[in-house]
């Protein structure tokens, strides 16, 4: 059990997973990031409860613990409306038992959520996260509200829940086609007026492509999923030169990748983490040509085995061989092995032996 679920248990809190925490559970997917709980209870006894709470006046939460919860306080938590069926969907984590209070267990069966929202600030929010749980997008609801403005934390609550989905492409979609990311998020939304030559992306635009990346990714690992995500946004504002149809774009896209992070309020750490990914994406394509020179510093970092899962992802996601990842591998390897030799340099040369101090004997 987690520490906030304790928390709320030894304080007599009554409360429940609603949402798509508790439908999450309901298809025993990963759990996301960020839990979404209903209580019943006041946001007087939440306080007591949780010393760090913060009152960030959402319309999907009266209080937030951290980055770890929202909270939603009602008289009764088992029969208000929360708004709408998807809502209403709860489960008790203390004993596994799902409410079901306007029966969708038919949809939720035949995965053909989300399909019926309540007409409120929150609907875009829900279905956009609800929509990562299909590959394929549903049809647009009439009853969808945008809101007339997002605080920093909405949009912050909404990219890492829908990155932490199983299925990313079909929350962003929804959201361009609402118009929200071109509203909020221009960064991303250039991206599909970034032309690509067939010959290299056969999969389509700037994002087509990103959107594509999502499908190989082999963990939902937040730093990752964002640097997909903005791997390319450096694109829109890149120059063609000598040959090069998109010139120093990981250049560009680090440096925009880490504005819109700090926008949205993200840690220092995962901003540079994820600037560093975006700056050296391309590298992997030339490590086994590269002087060593070049590449130690960085293939000694801790963070270049994600910069490699990148670059799989990017390389896959246009349907190119994957013979440049496996060398990239390979070449990573042999370094890391040469360097852990204490008669070998970085590059496989052998170490010159070190002279003898003379004798004065």
């Amino acid at each position: 059990m987690s520490d906030i679920y304790q928390q709320l248990e030894d304080t007599n809190i009554l409360f429940f997973e609603y949402g798509i925490t508790a439908i999450d559970a309901y298809y025993d997917e990963k759990p996301r990031p960020i839990r979404f709980l209903v209580v019943q209870g006041s946001v007087i006894e939440l306080a007591r409860c949780f010393g760090e709470l913060q009152y960030p006046a959402l319309p999907y939460a009266d209080a937030s613990f951290q980055e770890e919860a929202r909270f939603l306080c009602t008289e009764n938590a088992l029969e208000d409306d929360l708004g709408g069926p998807w809502m209403n969907f709860r489960k008790n984590p203390l004993n596994g038992i799902f409410y079901d209070k306007d029966n969708i267990y038919d949809e939720l069966r035949a995965r053909t959520l989300p399909s019926r929202y309540a007409k409120s600030e929150r609907s875009l929010f829900d279905a956009a996260i609800f929509a990562t749980l299909r590959e394929t997008l549903m049809p647009e609801s009439e009853e969808l509200v945008i809101p007339a403005s997002t605080s920093v934390l909405f949009q912050k609550d909404l990219l890492i829940s829908i990155l932490s989905g199983p299925y990313p492409a079909s929350g962003f979609e929804l959201l361009k086609r609402s118009g929200f990311i071109a509203r909020e998020w221009p960064e991303l939304a250039l991206l599909d007026e970034v032309d690509h030559s067939k010959d290299f992306h056969p999969e389509g635009n700037g994002w087509n492509h990103t959107m594509q990346t999502f499908s190989y990714r082999k963990d939902r690992d937040l730093t990752l999923s964002l640097a997909l995500l903005l791997h390319d946004i450096g694109k829109p504002e890149s120059q063609s030169r000598e040959g090069r149809r998109f010139d120093q774009h990981a250049e560009l896209g680090a440096r925009r990748a880490r504005k819109f992070l700090s926008r949205l309020g993200f840690p220092k750490g995962i901003q540079e983490d994820v600037g560093f990914l975006i700056r050296y994406h391309m590298m992997p394509a030339a490590l086994a040509v590269l002087p060593i020179q070049k590449t130690e510093a960085l293939i000694t970092d801790a963070r270049f085995p994600a910069l490699l899962e990148l670059f799989r992802c990017d390389e896959f996601s246009s349907f190119k061989d994957p013979e440049r990842y496996y060398e990239a591998c390979n070449a990573y390897q042999t370094i890391r092995r040469n360097m852990k030799n204490p008669y070998r340099n970085a590059d496989g040369s052998k170490q010159r032996a070190n002279k003898r101090p003379p004798s004065h004997y």
